[in-house]
């Protein structure tokens, strides 16, 4: 990959650098900012043309509607950012005038199309939307604390102070946007290929994900926080909407820029309620509390002890919502080749129906350009492909302009002088945080929240 791709040296013709100081944050209409950022008045007027001047700026720059048109979430190719692949019923012809970019139009359209094709369901939290159809329910091994990571990380002394249990959210609250990493770590392990090329890893590694977090993947000033929570004798677990072996790649990378172990433990998509119907929420305390106590007979954790954190503030029912603090989404990301490995030649190795199902994935995910897997492809489908080609191009453009800003996060510094405060009423340490969070200024977030 090349690396001066995410290099500050090109600031002159970075759009990024035009953008004022960031006082106020760009927010829908309506809709409550997350903690740490402020609502703000559009710098231009709605529909203003892409890369127009705003504010007196000098120079141009992505606005919030450029980034919305270009991963609209309704768009089958919210993905690298955002999407969900759907298995669709014969649709009528494409009209243009409702796809202008010509990304979202389905390139299965021919009568042969096979729509029975199932389509993989993206392994990382934080992507709206979901599939309809998964190719297996994969049953992955319960993890244990310590971690077992081949002795790769040492877990220093802790020292001991009353009970506080920290649960973090994953995906854009530790870290950024991972979802085209695990694109990639999920077509080449969770599809039974039945031939691989040889000496080559199957899957992303840890050693693999700690470059992306050490070139900012990793919330600036999340280690300080978590050096001091490990100092006050906090437990702390992982609460992500992602699939299981995928978060514990992370997780296990995490720990290693690290250098300790800090993670009780790893609660995943099974955890939510895609693995429990009956929760009222996406996630549950009461459940982590409940599984705590059940594999490491922790009985000291109460829902008065619990602290969270996420970008997701309805990720809890109300009934736990005071135990919730909901923090700016962190939105760093990076592009990664999903075929580096799995490509046509080595797919076709392999059985037409599993070559088949990936083609169709990565179409829908919006990471291969619409007639990708065709045998035979028109005039039109070569313009819908340009159409696609150009829209990638200005989204990745976008997105990578947004990792300058996401440098300046300060969300993780400002919980850490949280915990340096008075610690004696755990119970009312949310809204404390809180109240923190809301007089901080934030920079700008690409979500929209």
């Amino acid at each position: 990959m090349d690396q001066n791709m995410f290099s500050d040296s090109d600031d002159e013709n970075d759009p990024i650098m035009g953008m004022p100081s960031p006082e106020n944050k760009p927010t829908r209409a309506g809709a409550v900012p997350a903690m740490g950022m402020k609502p703000m008045q559009p710098q231009s007027a709605p529909g203003a043309p892409f890369g127009s001047l705003s504010g007196g700026m000098k120079k141009k720059v992505f606005s919030m509607a450029d980034l919305s048109s270009a991963m609209d979430a309704d768009s089958p190719v919210a993905s690298p950012m955002a999407g969900a692949a759907k298995k669709k019923k014969k649709a009528p012809a494409p009209n243009p005038a409702d796809d202008p970019y010509g990304i979202g139009v389905d390139s299965d359209d021919d009568d042969d199309d096979d729509d029975d094709t199932p389509v993989l369901s993206h392994t990382a939290g934080g992507v709206k939307g979901g599939m309809k159809k998964v190719m297996s329910n994969l049953d992955f091994g319960q993890l244990t604390s310590p971690m077992d990571f081949g002795g790769r990380v040492q877990r220093p002394a802790m020292q001991q102070t009353p009970n506080i249990l920290i649960v973090f959210d994953m995906d854009h609250t530790m870290v950024g946007d991972l979802v085209s990493l695990s694109d990639r770590d999920n077509i080449e392990t969770n599809v039974p290929w039945s031939f691989w090329p040889e000496g080559v890893n199957m899957g992303l590694s840890p050693d693999f994900i700690i470059p992306y977090l050490q070139r900012g993947m990793l919330r600036p000033g999340l280690l300080e926080l978590l050096t001091h929570l490990r100092a006050i004798g906090a437990t702390i677990v992982v609460y992500t909407h992602s699939e299981e072996k995928w978060a514990a790649k992370v997780c296990e990378a995490m720990e290693r820029v690290a250098g300790w172990q800090f993670i009780k433990h790893i609660f995943s998509r099974m955890d939510c309620k895609d693995g429990h119907p009956e929760f009222q929420a996406r996630k549950s305390l009461e459940h982590v509390r409940n599984e705590l106590r059940r594999l490491y007979d922790m009985h000291w954790p109460t829902e008065e002890n619990t602290v969270m954190f996420d970008d997701d503030g309805n990720a809890l029912p109300k009934s736990e919502a005071s135990r919730l603090v909901k923090v700016a989404s962190y939105d760093y990301w990076e592009p990664c080749q999903w075929d580096e490995v799995v490509n046509e030649p080595m797919m076709a190795r392999n059985p037409p129906d599993l070559a088949d199902m990936v083609r169709r994935s990565v179409v829908e995910w919006g990471i291969a350009p619409p007639s990708y897997g065709k045998k035979t492809t028109t005039h039109e489908d070569a313009k819908r492909d340009a159409r696609w080609a150009a829209q990638l191009h200005q989204k990745r453009q976008i997105l990578l302009s947004y990792n300058k800003v996401a440098r300046l996060d300060r969300v993780m510094h400002d919980l850490h002088e949280a915990f340096r405060g008075d610690l004696s009423n755990v119970e009312t340490l949310p809204e404390k945080i809180r109240v923190i969070l809301g007089k901080s200024v934030q920079p700008q977030s690409r979500r929209r929240t």
